[in-house]
C-alpha cells in the first residue's frame, strides 16, 4: 500500500503547486496579485470554497463547471495540475534517488517555466517578474546545492545568450523584421544558467525545430498566412525541460 501511496502524494502535491501556477498564468498578465484576492469564478465573480478548489478532484466532482453559475471551466486547469503533477513524479524518480535538494529545485523551477511557456503561448509576453524568481532560485541553488562548478552555469548564460543574438540579429538583417522577442533573450539567460553549455544549446536547436512545425502547420491550417506571431518562449521551456532531465555530462568551455 505505501508503495502506491508515496507516488499518489507527490503527484497530489504536484496538483496543488499547478493550482497556483494556474493563479499565476491567469493574474500576472492582468498585472493583477496573485496572492489576493482568493480564487474566483471568473464569469459570477464569486469566491470559491476551499472545499470546491481541490485540483482535479473539485473539477471532476463538479463536471467540469463553476459550482455556483454552472459555467464551463477551461480545460488549462487541469491539464496544468496534471502536468505539473507529472513532473513532480518524473523528478521523484529521476532525480530525488540521486539528489534529492536538486529535485525539490527541478520541481519550482520547471514549473516556473510551465507557467512562462502558457503565458508566452496565449499573450505573446514573458513577465520579467517570473524571469526575476527563476534567476534568484536557481543562484541559491548553484551556490549552495549544484554539483557543477559556477562557471560551467555562468558560460552557459553566455553561449546561450551568444547563440541566440547572433540568430537574432542575422534574423533580423535578412527579414527586415523583428524574430522574436527581447524576453526570449532574457528567458535564454536563465535557461543557460539553469542548463549549463551543451544543454542550452540542444534547447535552442531543438526549441527551433518545435517553433518551425509549430509555424508550419499552424500557417498551413490558416491557408499558407506567414505573418503568423511565433511563442518561441515556449518551445524553448518545454525543451529546456525536457533536456533537463536527460543525463548527460558534456560541456562546452
Amino acid at each position: 500500500m505505501l508503495y502506491f501511496l508515496i507516488p499518489l502524494s507527490i503527484f497530489f502535491l504536484g496538483t496543488i503547486y499547478g493550482s497556483f501556477l494556474n493563479v499565476i498564468i491567469y493574474r500576472l498578465p492582468l498585472n493583477k496579485s496573485i496572492i489576493t484576492p482568493r480564487s474566483f469564478c471568473f464569469n459570477c465573480k464569486s469566491t470559491i470554497p476551499f472545499y470546491n478548489n481541490i485540483p482535479l478532484l473539485s473539477f471532476l466532482i463538479q463536471k467540469g463547471k463553476c459550482f455556483n453559475c454552472k459555467i464551463n471551466i477551461s480545460y488549462q486547469y487541469p491539464i496544468i495540475e496534471c502536468l505539473t503533477g507529472g513532473l513532480f513524479l518524473i523528478s521523484y524518480y529521476c532525480i530525488y534517488p540521486i539528489n534529492p535538494i536538486e529535485s525539490i529545485f527541478f520541481c519550482i523551477i520547471s514549473g516556473l517555466l510551465l507557467s512562462i511557456a502558457l503565458i508566452d503561448y496565449k499573450f505573446f509576453i514573458i513577465p520579467l517578474s517570473l524571469i526575476i524568481t527563476i534567476l534568484i532560485i536557481n543562484t541559491i541553488f548553484i551556490i549552495f546545492f549544484s554539483n557543477k562548478l559556477f562557471y560551467s552555469h555562468f558560460y552557459g548564460s553566455l553561449y546561450g545568450l551568444g547563440y541566440l543574438s547572433i540568430v537574432f540579429i542575422i534574423t533580423w538583417l535578412m527579414t527586415k523584421k523583428q524574430p522574436m522577442g527581447f524576453g526570449d533573450l532574457q528567458l535564454i539567460i536563465i535557461l543557460g544558467l539553469w542548463l549549463g553549455t551543451f544543454k542550452v544549446l540542444l534547447t535552442i536547436f531543438f526549441g527551433s525545430i518545435l517553433g518551425l512545425v509549430y509555424f508550419v502547420v499552424i500557417s498551413t491550417l490558416k491557408n499558407n498566412n506567414n505573418n503568423i506571431k511565433l511563442p518561441f518562449g515556449t518551445f524553448l521551456c518545454i525543451a529546456a525541460i525536457i533536456f533537463y532531465l536527460i543525463p548527460a555530462n558534456w560541456e562546452f568551455i
